[in-house]
């Protein structure tokens, strides 16, 4: 039976060692997005894998965030 987790991810599954070259992030800090379900993935065995379309959003909804907070720091 497959994870229920599996059927959010779809496309190449990768390791969180191959999605840390894609990012400012290392692969045990996307370990922990993983864990606490803030980057969508799933664990197979004792490996966390994920796909490039959840890094990308992952990294997106980020430098949105900070986009909003430099914005918010600009008005005082």
């Amino acid at each position: 039976m497959a994870s229920p987790n599996l059927q959010l991810i779809s496309g190449a599954l990768i390791s969180m060692h191959q999605a840390a070259k894609m990012t400012p992030y290392s692969a045990e800090y996307l370990s922990l997005l993983a864990r606490k379900g803030r980057l969508k993935a799933v664990k197979i065995g004792r490996d966390w894998l994920t796909n490039e379309e959840a890094i990308k959003e992952y990294v997106q909804k980020q430098v949105k965030k900070h986009e909003k907070m430099l914005a918010a720091l600009g008005k005082l």
